[in-house]
């Protein structure tokens, strides 16, 4: 039950939704030595975006980023724009006003058989937790990925980081997701993979999820209006599925589309910013 004057809330993507960022210039921004202004290409949205969700929280209404980025890649955002406080790494950590909400954890001998399968499949894969990052490289031809994090070859280093770093999740590039067809229906029955429309793809186990974090949020929250959750890719779709009202944007991807209640401008033409001033303006 919500009283007249309880605050709306929003979740927002983050890549393709928030930022349009693709691949290589996500790469550059995370290797060491990049500069600034990569940095913030990659990690702020436009000036016309961070105004609008001031706006919308000055209104008395709360935004949080709600992405499968881990929290060191949604720390400058955090510091340049009003947000109340974040769901990271697809739903795995939960923190609001600075203090975490939840943190979750993935059975370990479920991601070992992820490592395993991507091993036999020669695919290189960025494994993400809780309390860090490591690339995993196969032997094989691999696309260059020169991210900020360790990287290790073999399967036995992978499988002791699933404890040491908490993993929850796995991205790798779109180049080498054929590789994966001979497995990807045992894959598939264990998690949930994700086409997140730009140049990659995002392995997650069902339990953990966008919606699973802003459920937690939510009761964090207590007393709230309407829930906006904008979104433009596959693994944004419990989150879409959860809000009261879909924002997809018009750069989502095709199987995201038909979940809209709104569909909002693209990513390059600010459409975050035109939605939240129509929600402003009592139009949605």
């Amino acid at each position: 039950m919500t009283t007249p004057h309880a605050p709306l809330v929003a979740f927002f993507d983050i890549d393709g939704t928030l930022i349009d960022s693709d691949p290589e210039a996500y790469a550059a921004a995370q290797a060491p030595g990049a500069s600034p202004e990569e940095q913030e290409r990659v990690f702020l949205p436009t000036r016309n975006v961070r105004d609008a969700v001031a706006e919308f929280v000055d209104a008395g209404n709360l935004a949080f980023l709600c992405s499968g980025r881990p929290p060191s890649g949604l720390a400058l955002l955090m510091d340049s724009v009003p947000f109340s406080g974040y769901v990271a790494l697809a739903g795995a950590l939960g923190v609001m006003d600075g203090r975490e909400l939840f943190s979750h954890t993935v059975d370990r001998e479920t991601m070992a058989r992820a490592i395993g399968v991507f091993d036999e499949c020669s695919v290189a894969a960025l494994l993400e937790g809780t309390r860090g990052s490591v690339v995993f490289m196969p032997a094989g031809e691999h696309p260059d990925i020169d991210l900020s994090v360790p990287v290790v070859t073999s399967v036995a280093e992978a499988v002791a980081a699933i404890d040491d770093l908490a993993l929850v999740k796995a991205f790798w590039m779109a180049e080498e997701d054929g590789r994966l067809d001979p497995r990807r229906e045992e894959l598939a029955g264990l998690f949930r993979i994700s086409d997140l429309g730009v140049g990659g793809f995002e392995l997650t186990v069902p339990e953990i999820s966008k919606a699973s974090g802003m459920a937690d949020v939510l009761a964090a929250v207590g007393d709230h209006g309407t829930v906006y959750g904008f979104g433009d890719s596959e693994n944004d779709t419990p989150m879409l599925e959860a809000a009261d009202v879909a924002v997809v944007m018009e750069n989502g991807v095709p199987s995201v589309r038909p979940l809209a209640d709104v569909t909002a401008p693209p990513v390059s033409e600010d459409g975050v910013a035109t939605v939240l001033r129509a929600i402003l303006a009592g139009e949605l």
